[in-house]
């Protein structure tokens, strides 16, 4: 009886050598679709895992005005900036935020507010507490003295070059003071946040009603509102509030930021909804 011979060995040298490189073809392409399909998977992953291009930043590094936000509109917009003092991007929104309040001042009520907590130490304290009292009692002054804190940091010089009243600021601090227990609060640990920082209580209670975690926080209407860091983002975003739009919206202010932190040089990040801030 013969014995069956396996497939191969019924082959010819010619024909082998072509069934082999048939196989090794249709396992070279095996490979090849195995390898093609798990890149189009990462590719997928990688895609779905990259965060959403930011309007604001993409317009202001083309220097172009981006578009401004969604808010709720009123007659006069009430328009909140909270900050710590010595926070840098705090400072680096304040230098933006400065142009557009001084443009809108007699038509919105805009000011400068405090976050409910110090991250910088008893500086930060006492100097969030100066200008709470400038803004409240010598309030044509204010923005003078802002605008010259922000870009040199020396609160004496700066009380001098705005023309403060020392006698009736030290007062004020002293009545503030006694009225929100700050001293007590900063001397007194156990009271800080998360054991770490000092509460800041002047506006613990709007801090608390807009949801305030940093800074800075921009709030327009009672609505936080995230922007580019420069003067004519902020003038826009105000403008978008008007029932009535005035007639200084029409005029174009700066659309280059500031650098963080002390100091009037330019910078290339304007910062926008994903921007850094000061926060725990």
């Amino acid at each position: 009886m013969d014995e069956k011979k396996s497939f191969f060995e019924l082959l010819d040298p010619k024909s082998a050598m072509v069934v082999g490189l048939v196989g090794g073809l249709l396992s070279l392409g095996t490979i090849g679709f195995v390898v093609l399909g798990v890149m189009m998977l990462k590719g997928s992953s990688i895609a779905s895992n990259t965060p959403a291009v930011n309007v604001q930043q993409i317009a202001t590094a083309k220097n172009e005005p981006a578009p401004p936000p969604v808010v709720p509109k009123s007659d006069k917009p009430k328009v909140e900036l909270f900050v710590m003092s010595y926070c840098p991007y705090g400072l680096q929104m304040e230098k933006a935020y400065l142009p557009a309040w001084d443009l809108l001042k007699k038509k919105a009520d805009i000011d400068l507010k405090f976050v409910s907590y110090a991250m910088h130490g008893e500086k930060e304290v006492v100097e969030n507490t100066v200008q709470y009292c400038i803004q409240s009692e010598q309030n044509d002054k204010f923005q003078n003295y802002l605008k010259c804190f922000t870009g040199s940091g020396n609160t004496e010089s700066c009380q001098t070059s705005a023309g403060i009243s020392k006698s009736k600021l030290n007062s004020c601090v002293a009545t503030t003071n006694k009225k929100y227990a700050i001293l007590d609060k900063l001397k007194d640990q156990s009271t800080w946040l998360s054991g770490q920082f000092p509460i800041y209580p002047i506006h613990e209670g709007l801090n608390d009603q807009y949801g305030v975690q940093g800074s800075p926080t921009l709030v327009i209407n009672g609505t936080e509102v995230q922007i580019a860091r420069t003067p004519e983002s902020v003038k826009n975003a105000i403008c978008a509030a008007f029932n009535d739009v005035p007639a200084e919206c029409g005029q174009t202010l700066s659309n280059s930021s500031f650098d963080p932190g002390f100091g009037t040089s330019v910078s290339l990040n304007a910062g926008g909804a994903v921007a850094p801030g000061c926060g725990t």
